[in-house]
């Protein structure tokens, strides 16, 4: 039997003020991560981090890329590729990854 490939999707974003969590970055990506879980499984991670805290330094690359406005927050990672860059944090931009990354995955 072959096992799945774990997915790792990180969501990056600016820092942002005390408000609710209901209105903040990391219910959305609870709320997301919850949806996706319930649809695919227990496939991926997804982790919300802040640009400039001391983990975001770990991607010097996408820090970069942010500072030079190549790409806009909230920027999400698949595995290490960017596949959103700006707007609002899509679900289905997501979803197409996994399913992008599952489906290499039974061709190999």
């Amino acid at each position: 039997m072959m096992t799945e490939k774990r997915i790792d999707i990180k969501v990056f974003v600016m820092p942002v003020g005390a408000c609710s969590y209901e209105k903040g970055w990391q219910y959305a990506v609870d709320l997301i991560s919850k949806k996706l879980k319930d649809r695919f499984g227990d496939i991926f991670t997804m982790k919300l981090i802040e640009v400039f805290s001391p983990e975001s330094f770990e991607y010097k690359e996408i820090l970069d890329a942010i500072q030079r406005e190549a790409i806009r927050v909230p920027v999400v990672t698949l595995n290490g590729r960017v596949i959103q860059s700006g707007g609002k944090l899509s679900e289905r931009s997501i979803k197409r990854g996994i399913e992008e990354v599952r489906l290499l995955a039974v061709a190999e």
